[in-house]
């Protein structure tokens, strides 16, 4: 086999192991580096395949770093969207016991306007009971008094004018009052009961 047709099958060896790399397969490097001997192939050939070999491993290198990176990655990626999901988790947990709060805070708050609307009604019907009450009293105390006035009248004898005591006997004017006060009675007639008893004495008058 000539020059000629070794150098085409050992470039054809070399594209097809940077076409492999190109496709992630570096299952040429070994042949790549067979071709580096210098005592099997001329130094041009040696040093283009270990160059062609460098550059493959450094694909390859690279290839391995970026995999490793898109790994990484994917993991952020994989951690991020596991801390969103509990994030929108614990936001709607949240948003849900806010929801329930707020129910609560105007339900609560529902009672406290019907309680104080009842309150209202209730300080309001004890202002009227006081009132009536207060009216009540006014009209007892009134009535007691008017009972005392009238107890405190004397029944007295329309014809004779003596007055009954409060044993039921009827005693005249002077011994009740004699009885009942200090007064001291001096005797006189008036006009009347002298033109009546004495009329002969009133024309003279």
């Amino acid at each position: 086999m000539d020059d000629t047709s070794t150098y085409e099958k050992i470039l054809d060896s070399l594209i097809q192991a940077v076409r492999s790399a190109g496709a992630n397969n570096f299952q040429y490097d070994a042949h790549i580096f067979e071709l580096a001997k210098t005592d099997k192939y001329p130094p041009s050939i040696a040093d283009l395949a270990e160059s062609f070999g460098m550059m493959i491993v450094k694909i390859e290198a690279r290839e391995l770093r970026l995999m490793q990176t898109i790994s990484e990655l994917e993991n952020a990626h994989a951690r991020l969207k596991e801390e969103l999901q509990k994030k929108e988790t614990v936001t709607a947990t949240l948003q849900k016991e806010r929801n329930q709060l707020e129910d609560q805070i105007r339900e609560r708050r529902g009672e406290i306007v019907k309680s104080n609307h009842k309150l209202q009604i209730e300080i309001l019907a004890r202002r009227r009971i006081e009132e009536e009450r207060e009216r009540l009293i006014v009209e007892l105390t009134e009535a007691l008094t008017r009972m005392k006035q009238l107890k405190n009248l004397l029944p007295i004898c329309c014809s004779c004018k003596k007055i009954r005591d409060d044993e039921g006997y009827w005693t005249n004017l002077e011994s009740y009052l004699s009885k009942h006060s200090n007064a001291e009675f001096s005797h006189g007639i008036c006009r009347d009961c002298m033109r009546k008893l004495y009329p002969e004495r009133y024309e003279k008058l």
